[in-house]
C-alpha cells in the first residue's frame, strides 16, 4: 500500500511539537487554579497575614478597603456554589429555625437593653445590629474540631443569610427608631449585596454542574480565601482611620464580648432540647460580621465603623487559631475523624 508524502514544508527530523494549552501563556490557568487549590487547602490563616500586610502598606491597604464590598459579595457567592448540602431531614428545620431566631431576633434584643445599662450611646445601637448578625462559618469549624453536629448550623446560617435583608433593616426601624441608620437605605444596601451574590452563584453553580463543581471546589475555596485577604487589607486600613482618634475602645470590647456570652447563652437554650446546646452556644456566640460591615460603613458614624471592624476582627482571628489548634490535634485523634475535620475545614472560607 502507498505511503501518503510528507507535507513539503514538513521537518521529517524535528522533533513533534506539543500541543498548546491555550492563550499566550501554555499552562497558566493549570498554574493559576493549582495556587488557589493550595490557598484554599491552608488559607485560614492567610486573612490574619493579610490584615498584618495591611497595617505595614496603607496604600495596598486603602485600595481593598475601597472594594470591601465586591470581595464580600464574592464569598458569599463562593458559599452557595459549593454547598452540599445533601437531602434535610425533616427534624433538622426546628433546630436551625429556633437558631435563627435566637440570632436575629432574640440576641438583639437583650443586647439593647445590655447597652443601655453600659451607656454606649450611639455605638450601642450599632450593637445592637452587630447582634443580629448570623452565625460565622468559623463557629461550624469549631464544632468540627469538637466532634459536634455542624449540619443544623450550617441550615442555620444560610437561612439567616437569606433573612437579613429583611432582619437587619427591622432592627433598624423596630428596635432603634431608625436613629443609628436609616432603614430604607439599609435595606437596599443589605439587598443589593446579599441578592446579588446570591444569583451570582446560583448561576455559576448551574453552569459548572455537579462534576464540574467537584473538580474546581479547591480552586474556588482558594478565590473565597483570596477575597477574605482583601478583607483583611481592608480591615487594617478602616482600624488605621479609626484608631487614630484614641476613641474609648476598651467599652466597645466589652459591648462585643457581652454580645456573644447573651448570644451563646440564647444558642445553648434552644438546642438543649435537641442534643444540640454546645454546638449552638457556638453558632449563637461568633457571627459573621463583614457583610453588615461592608454594606453599612458608608452609613455608620465613626464609633459604630470602629464597633463593626472590631466585630470583624473577631472573625478573622477566630479561624486563625481553630486552625492552628487543628494542625496540634489531627495527629492526635481517629484517622476517620481527622479526615472528616480537615474536610469542614477546607469547606470554610469566613
Amino acid at each position: 500500500m502507498r505511503q501518503p508524502l510528507p507535507h513539503r514544508h514538513a521537518n521529517p527530523t524535528a522533533p513533534a511539537r506539543r500541543p498548546v494549552a491555550g492563550g499566550w501563556w501554555p499552562g497558566l490557568g493549570d498554574r493559576l487554579r493549582g495556587g488557589l487549590a493550595r490557598l484554599g487547602d491552608a488559607g485560614l490563616l492567610a486573612p490574619l497575614l493579610a490584615l498584618l500586610v495591611g497595617f505595614g502598606l496603607p496604600g495596598l491597604a486603602a485600595l481593598a478597603h475601597a472594594a470591601l464590598l465586591p470581595a464580600i459579595a464574592l464569598i458569599l457567592a463562593i458559599s452557595v456554589v459549593l454547598a452540599e448540602p445533601g437531602r434535610l431531614r425533616l427534624g433538622e428545620w426546628g433546630p436551625a429555625l429556633l437558631l435563627g431566631l435566637a440570632n436575629l431576633l432574640l440576641t438583639p434584643l437583650l443586647a439593647l437593653l445590655a447597652a443601655r445599662q453600659l451607656g454606649l450611646g450611639e455605638a450601642g445601637l450599632w450593637l445592637v445590629l452587630v447582634a443580629g448578625c448570623p452565625a460565622a462559618g468559623s463557629a461550624a469549624l469549631i464544632a468540627g474540631l469538637l466532634g459536634l453536629p455542624a449540619r443544623p448550623m450550617l441550615l442555620a446560617q444560610l437561612l439567616c443569610f437569606c433573612a437579613l435583608p429583611l432582619s437587619a433593616p427591622g432592627i433598624a426601624w423596630w428596635l432603634l427608631d431608625g436613629v443609628a441608620i436609616d432603614p430604607a437605605a439599609l435595606f437596599r444596601r443589605v439587598l443589593l449585596g446579599v441578592g446579588l451574590a446570591m444569583l451570582a452563584g446560583l448561576g455559576l453553580r448551574l453552569a459548572l454542574g455537579p462534576a464540574r463543581r467537584q473538580r474546581q471546589a479547591r480552586p474556588l475555596r482558594g478565590l473565597g480565601v483570596l477575597a477574605l485577604c482583601a478583607i483583611g487589607l481592608g480591615l487594617a486600613h478602616g482600624l488605621t482611620q479609626s484608631l487614630a482618634a484614641s476613641p474609648p475602645i476598651l467599652p466597645l470590647l466589652g459591648g462585643l464580648l457581652l454580645v456573644s456570652l447573651i448570644g451563646g447563652a440564647l444558642g445553648a437554650l434552644v438546642g438543649a432540647p435537641f442534643g444540640l446546646a454546645r454546638c449552638f452556644a457556638l453558632g449563637g456566640a461568633v457571627r459573621n460580621v463583614s457583610l453588615l460591615w461592608g454594606v453599612a460603613a458608608p452609613l455608620a458614624p465613626p464609633g459604630g465603623d470602629l464597633l463593626l471592624q472590631l466585630g470583624v476582627l473577631w472573625t478573622l482571628l477566630l479561624p486563625a487559631g481553630c486552625a492552628l489548634g487543628a494542625r496540634l490535634t489531627l495527629d492526635e485523634i481517629a484517622p476517620e475523624d481527622a479526615a472528616e475535620v480537615a474536610a469542614l475545614q477546607q469547606q470554610q472560607v469566613e
